[in-house]
């Protein structure tokens, strides 16, 4: 920031000969002349100052009897003079700074840090509601406020931060910790199966069992009762009510099936890539176009994609983004597998279905996998053995 302070304003290279150089330069600092870049050389000293100080080094340069010369100039003031006959190019300059300077009263990124319980799409839907989108002006946006409103409406959240730098506004958030579940133990409950399955252990805290290891049950049975009979001897005893709880472990099976085709297309590169670049222009209602280039013409091939928003000093995201589409051909070739390749195949499919459909809780015993063999297809049937809890509570409604 500093060195584009001193291009605006300009600033001259200036040697400086004579016998008293340490003199010279110690007179310029008592008068408050900021000089930089200072560089001894043989026939004297070299350094940079701006164009009010060189205009008072004159009297630091006759008093000291040293000789001042101006070999470079730098800086806006003096490109314009240079150039103050070619108005066309001063106008394509002044509306370039007038240009970046409008462009700059606008919004064009939005970064949302910190959300994990609650998605980026429902802030993000959130604020645009309040009028915080890509190409909002600045000036219509209070980042307190929309702070405020983002902590009213989101319980989840229980800090946040809005802040605008440049053209770019960050939303800062800290989620609540969940609090803990308060069991209300006054409530009278019954603990219930949640699927089928063959019972391998039950550990009541509270609560009468009604079922005992290795019976089998289903869904929605009831597997502990908070429903007790003082004197279960004696008939028509008075009932009591309980929070019955407990842990009810089960062994569970499951059936999968699925079907591996023996004749499939396999992408076989050929070496050829092409690439096509895209800029998006969001000032313009998200405007694309294609920059020159050959675009490919492939039969068959694969395309990935990447996405680039420019900017200047970090905080200055410029409104365009800079598309890059790769395209990777490739020949399509039938191929056929033995059985002996659909069957490995097929216990890598179930592995990743496994590790997809179940819960890390549960305990996968073993699994079977049987084979049917068509023209066509492999059909795979797996049965799968797993060890996991069952058990639910259920509240009691007492009439």
């Amino acid at each position: 920031m500093l060195k584009l302070f001193q291009l605006v304003k300009g600033n001259v290279r200036v040697r400086v000969t004579g016998f008293g150089l340490e003199r010279f330069l110690n007179m310029a600092a008592y008068h408050g002349i900021f000089i930089w870049d200072v560089e001894r050389v043989p026939e004297g000293i070299h350094f940079s100052v701006s164009i009010k100080g060189f205009k008072m080094l004159k009297a630091c340069a006759r008093k000291t009897k040293c000789r001042s010369k101006i070999i470079k100039k730098n800086g806006l003031p003096f490109f314009l003079f240079r150039h103050r006959k070619r108005r066309l190019l001063l106008g394509g300059v002044l509306f370039f700074v007038v240009g970046i300077f409008m462009l700059s009263s606008f919004v064009w990124d939005i970064e949302i840090l910190g959300n994990e319980a609650v998605s980026h799409e429902a802030v993000m839907a959130f604020v645009e509601d309040r009028g915080l989108r890509v190409g909002a002006p600045k000036w219509r946006n209070n980042d307190r406020d929309l702070q405020r409103e983002i902590l009213n409406n989101f319980g989840e959240i229980s800090w946040a931060d809005v802040h605008t730098r440049g053209t770019r506004t960050t939303i800062m958030l800290a989620e609540a910790i969940p609090p803990q579940e308060i069991i209300n133990r006054s409530i009278p409950t019954h603990v219930v199966a949640t699927s089928d399955g063959l019972i391998t252990a039950i550990v009541a805290g509270a609560g009468a069992p009604m079922v005992r290891q290795n019976d089998v049950v289903q869904a929605g049975e009831i597997l502990v009762s908070g429903i007790l009979e003082l004197e279960p001897d004696t008939p028509g005893t008075a009932l009591v009510y309980v929070h019955a709880h407990a842990e009810v472990w089960a062994r569970r099976y499951h059936n999968i099936e699925f079907a591996i085709p023996l004749n499939y297309t396999e992408k076989i590169p050929t070496g050829e890539t092409a690439h096509r670049r895209t800029i998006q222009l969001l000032f313009a209602g998200n405007l694309r176009f294609a920059l020159p280039g050959l675009r490919p013409s492939f039969q068959s091939y694969d395309r990935t994609t990447t996405m680039h928003q420019p900017g200047a000093a970090g905080n200055y995201p410029l409104p365009i983004i800079l598309i890059k589409e790769h395209f990777t051909e490739f020949t399509p070739q039938n191929r056929q597998r033995t059985p002996a390749e659909a069957k490995a195949l097929a216990e890598t499919i179930l592995t990743n279905r496994l590790i997809r459909e179940f819960d890390f809780s549960v305990d996968i015993i073993s699994r079977q996998l049987s084979f049917t063999e068509t023209p066509e297809n492999i059909l795979v049937s797996a049965e799968i053995t797993t060890h996991e809890r069952i058990d639910k509570q259920v509240v009691i409604t007492v009439e």
